[in-house]
């Protein structure tokens, strides 16, 4: 017991030591998390805009829109969104990866 006690402790001792964040952290936080606001409100927009043109021309029971064409479009529209918001996020991390590498 006093073995498993002492494990533990030792491990929360080096988790708090190991937790420390630099400078570089912080700014690689930040950017991921600018770059994650990014990406949802690219996401956001696509999205209400594919909506948009699904309450012009109606919508059915399961919120598609009534007109097939018009609901290619707005799956169009909601993909290109998505993958967009995909790239801001790579980039993203990519930027994050390279402020915490440069660090000693």
């Amino acid at each position: 017991m006093k073995n498993l006690l002492a494990c533990a402790a030792l491990f929360a001792i080096l988790g708090i030591v190991g937790c420390n964040e630099t400078p570089a952290d912080r700014k690689a936080d930040s950017v991921r998390d600018a770059t994650q606001n990014q990406a949802d409100a690219t996401r956001d927009a696509a999205n209400e805009s594919a909506e948009q043109m699904r309450d012009r021309t109606g919508k059915d029971v399961t919120g598609s829109s009534v007109d097939a064409t018009t609901e290619r479009h707005a799956d169009q529209i909601e993909k290109a969104g998505e993958r967009k918001a995909d790239q801001i996020e790579a980039e993203g991390e990519r930027k994050a990866d390279a402020i915490e590498d440069r660090t000693p």
